[in-house]
């Protein structure tokens, strides 16, 4: 029994955690992404490569970053991707321990350039933003970089004392950068740093996409051990300020962080999230490799809410369908589809996790560790995959999305007064 997923991205051996630079370069899609080449578990950071023409299914390229300059030694840290002149441009952070226990770090911003998309060349003039902003501190990291009306902008996490916050940065060649000021944070109600900012518009607004960490939970809300979300609102540039409205989760699961967004050649929003947490335990581990990606998802935004759907690719691994004979089948990897406004329960890998809908209730249990949320859900896709499930309601109004280590059992079971469509992968 292996836990590699079949339709899911995960690092061909080593450890894996965030999205990296996702793209789309000459018509070829970009996944880097965080990585250990050496051993199972984090340690020195590399960027791991693959390629794709469909988002679905991948292929493995060679390591694009390592950390092999005295800026970057311990790390080549989380970044994002911008193409210029027809030149894929990475953005990272390099991270630089400064005492055996590495509690104490110097992170900068750096950048590599490609022509060909696969052989990647630092910048000379790295690090190309070395000073610790003026409302941070030496923790400021994973630069997200845009083009708008001919300048370039950057987005960096960072923290005070007590506070995540955005920083932004400005340029006219993506090359020399100074500091416009804080956009958001300091709020003193969503934690002590804001990773993985992200800055897109979408549908006439702006959104503020990030990962904080160290915020409490509330009632029935955030519950990992850190969160992903986001603000909608209106950036103003010039101030430069972020006006928004009320945080919100992202995804409703125990797995999902560190989400970064691209826009492709046909002008959609992709999310790639890690479908995974910090501090967990990772069975996968065993078999030489850690962690997985989540399905890319397509973002609208409804209502002044971000809703997730999968990419409409994802029916091409469809091999068959048919409606759901009974409450019991097997499997390893397919999707499940149904609408209805009754109550149900759904058994993933025998009683590995279960999904269920009671009342205007929605609830994702994995053991004794519940998620919970209040919503009124109609329609429903259950994405399997050897050792996860992503569940999107209402059209991707609401997104479940965890890891599933199954024991001995690949029985699932669904039960309810309704109709599925079962479509095998």
């Amino acid at each position: 029994m292996s836990y590699r997923p079949c339709y899911h991205f995960a690092p061909p051996f080593g450890w894996m955690n965030d999205p990296n630079g996702l793209c789309q370069f000459n018509g070829v899609y970009h996944l880097f992404y965080q990585y250990h080449p050496f051993g199972v578990e984090w340690d020195d950071m590399h960027w791991g490569h693959a390629t794709s023409t469909d988002l679905l299914h991948w292929e493995h390229k060679p390591i694009a970053l390592r950390p092999d300059h005295d800026y970057d030694r311990d790390g080549v840290f989380s970044g994002s991707a911008l193409v210029k002149d027809g030149v894929l441009h990475l953005y990272y952070t390099g991270n630089t321990w400064l005492d055996e226990k590495r509690e104490t770090l110097r992170q900068v911003q750096c950048l590599a350039t490609s022509a060909d998309g696969v052989t990647f060349v630092k910048s000379a003039q790295n690090p190309i933003i070395s000073e610790i902003p003026q409302q941070g501190n030496a923790h400021v990291r994973d630069p997200k970089v845009w083009e708008a009306d001919g300048r370039f902008y950057m987005v960096l996490g960072t923290r005070d004392a007590t506070d995540g916050k955005v920083v932004l940065y400005g340029s006219d060649d993506a090359i020399h950068w100074s500091e416009r000021g804080v956009i958001a944070g300091e709020t003193g109600r969503h934690g002590w740093m804001w990773e993985c900012p992200d800055v897109f518009s979408l549908d006439g607004q702006d959104v503020l996409l990030l990962s904080p960490q160290g915020m409490e939970p509330d009632g029935d809300r955030y519950h990992n051990l850190h969160q992903c979300g986001y603000f909608v609102g209106t950036l103003d540039l010039e101030l430069p300020h972020f006006t928004h409205g009320a945080f919100t989760e992202l995804d409703y699961g125990h797995d999902f962080y560190a989400a970064q967004t691209f826009l492709d050649e046909r002008g959609r929003r992709i999310l790639i999230g890690w479908n995974a947490m910090w501090e967990c335990e990772w069975p996968e581990q065993a078999e030489g490799w850690t962690n997985q990606m989540t399905i890319p998802r397509e973002l609208s935004l409804r209502d002044n809410c971000l809703y997730m759907t999968p990419i409409e690719e994802i029916i091409s691994l469809r091999q068959q369908s048919h409606v759901l004979a009974g409450p019991k089948f097997e499997g390893d990897a397919f999707e499940l589809s149904f609408e209805t406004q009754n109550d149900f329960q759904f058994d993933c890998f025998g009683n590995a996790a279960t999904f269920s809908k009671t009342g205007d209730w929605l609830e994702l249990t994995r053991g004794t560790d519940v998620r919970r949320l209040q919503a009124t859900g109609t329609t429903f896709r259950i994405f399997v995959d050897a050792s996860s499930m992503e569940v999107f309601v209402n059209d991707g109004e609401f997104v479940f999305s965890s890891r599933v280590y199954p024991t001995s059992s690949r029985t699932h079971q669904l039960r309810g007064d309704l109709e599925a469509i079962l479509h095998r992968f």
